[in-house]
């Protein structure tokens, strides 16, 4: 790195355009357009990824703690072990790509990071509680061979809970952290298959193992109902593991709190995530637990800061900025919304869950017209859903692009006609309803969908194709743009009343965000 920007202050606020292109061995690195660029090609890293990189580089060889990085990096705020780890992840398997003839970087158990250019040994550093060198053995990665040695050089040994962790079961960890975060259905399987051959390999791996609870957790969302209760199990049988292994285990907690009843328990619910943050502050997954449960009980604002927290303490995960996004739509916050829908399409493109929720964004918030344009633009479409499905949101689009009666009714009856299908698509009619002008549908549907009154509704949320969840029944959607018209209706107070969401605001002491939602209730 040049004199003048290692000459600068370790734990200063990194901000990368006012950062010089420094180098490390053979490569060049350009932290104001986040470049990497060496012999083996160029990376562009994400802005977490880069600010990391050059707090690293300040550091001369020097260890980096965790505090100091949150200092420089993260602007001093609260943020998560696992947020930490997976940028550290992510510049680990940069070494090992393009930045190979830069830099390596290794872990100092319990202190922090070590970054060193390439042909530089940096000096000893001792470590709490070292684990004494392993003899020479062979590790399997990815199916081959690779020759790991502690005291002779080679493969960093990596320590977990005052186990010591092969370099094979840590990339597979990392592997399978990195998969679970996308949120997919073949990428949840993904993670699955690589925590499990992470614990299989290191059975004393408490971190391996919560991930895999978490992992078995997300699954749910695309199990049939006939095999959720053997799923759970597994779920259930890993997160005990990783607690067994370490009592403060964040991710099993996190897990155990995921597979917790909310809906009509949303009293208990809350009391767990508030005892689990209070082991594990800033715990991004519980954050953004807690959001989505304050949405469904109209606490809007306060799931607002809620999720703004998850995303600060992780921000590779979908679901974080999906839940931000809803959270900051149903504040009437909605120019802060698209920026947050825009940055997290273009960083997972046609991922569904980002695809429905930009489209809804648009249609329900005065820009239907352009809703239907996205709706157009089929090459864009989200992957592996029914175009069936598609077509029944471009339907509603263009019902309220141009409001003809003609539109509004087709839009309607074909809603009416899907709720019957399942929780899902009845909770998406109750908000195409409502904002069509047709309460009356909306508040039959809501009956049907959380007491069963009118019809019975299938355990299924979507079309087997899509994705599957049983049993779930979610009230966010009573409190977003769309079904303000409910909310308006002297119908809403009682519907409050018999879900047991008023019992909440009374029990809890905490109402929702427009006391005019309690009339009746």
């Amino acid at each position: 790195m040049d004199s003048d920007a290692s000459g600068l202050r370790e734990d200063r606020e990194i901000h990368l355009a006012h950062e010089r292109p420094f180098r490390l061995g053979a490569v060049e690195v350009r932290p104001a357009t986040r470049e990497v660029v060496g012999p083996r090609g160029r990376a562009v890293l994400e802005p977490r990824v880069m600010q990391v990189l050059v707090a690293l580089a300040r550091a001369g060889g020097e260890v980096v703690g965790r505090d100091d990085l949150i200092s420089s990096c993260w602007d001093g705020r609260v943020v998560g072990e696992d947020a930490i780890s997976r940028v550290i992840s992510r510049l680990r398997r940069l070494s090992e790509g393009v930045g190979r003839d830069g830099w390596t970087l290794e872990t100092v158990t319990k202190v922090g990071y070590r970054l060193a250019p390439t042909g530089h040994v940096p000096a000893s550093v001792p470590t709490a509680a070292a684990p004494p060198a392993p003899s020479r053995r062979f590790v399997l990665v990815a199916g081959g061979a690779v020759a790991a040695t502690a005291a002779g050089g080679g493969l960093l040994w990596w320590r977990s809970r005052g186990t010591t962790v092969s370099p094979a079961a840590r990339v597979l960890y990392d592997k399978g952290r990195e998969a679970l975060g996308l949120g997919l259905p073949e990428t949840t399987d993904q993670a699955l298959g690589f925590l499990r051959e992470a614990v299989a390999q290191a059975p004393d791996f408490a971190e391996a193992w919560g991930a895999l609870a978490l992992a078995y957790q997300a699954s749910l969302l695309y199990t049939e109902p006939s095999r959720q209760a053997g799923v759970t199990a597994q779920a259930e049988a890993a997160a005990k593991r990783a607690l067994e292994l370490d009592p403060n285990e964040a991710q099993a907690s996190a897990a155990l709190a995921l597979m917790a009843p909310v809906y009509r328990n949303w009293t208990a619910a809350e009391r767990l995530y508030d005892r689990a943050l209070r082991l594990h502050a800033g715990n991004p997954r519980i954050e953004m637990l807690y959001a989505r449960l304050l949405l469904g009980v109209g606490r809007i604002k306060a799931s607002v800061e809620r999720a703004q927290a998850a995303v600060a303490g992780d921000e590779y995960s979908v679901w974080h900025h999906q839940i931000l996004g809803l959270a900051l739509w149903s504040a009437g916050r909605v120019e802060e919304a698209d920026r947050v829908v825009a940055k997290a399409l273009a960083r997972w493109p046609r991922h569904y869950v980002l695809w429905f929720l930009q489209h809804s964004l648009l249609t329900f918030s005065g820009r239907a017209d352009r809703a239907v344009a996205m709706g157009q633009d089929t090459a864009n479409w989200p992957i592996n859903i029914p175009k069936a499905d598609m077509e029944l949101h471009l339907l509603v689009a263009s019902a309220l692009a141009s409001h003809a009666v003609e539109d509004i009714e087709a839009a309607a009856s074909a809603n009416m006609a899907a709720a019957r299908r399942g929780a899902g698509y009845a909770e998406n009619a109750i908000e195409c309803l409502s904002a069509m002008g047709r309460p009356d549908d909306a508040f039959a549907i809501a009956r049907a969908l959380y007491f069963g009154e009118g019809f019975a509704m299938p355990g299924q949320r979507f079309s087997t194709s899509r994705f599957i969840v049983g049993g779930r029944r979610l009230t966010h959607i009573l409190f977003m743009p769309a079904t303000e018209a409910m909310r308006s209706d002297p119908r809403f107070g009682p519907l409050m009343r018999d879900i047991g969401i008023a019992d909440y605001w009374k029990a809890s002491g905490h109402g929702p965000d427009d006391s005019a939602w309690t009339r009746g209730a």
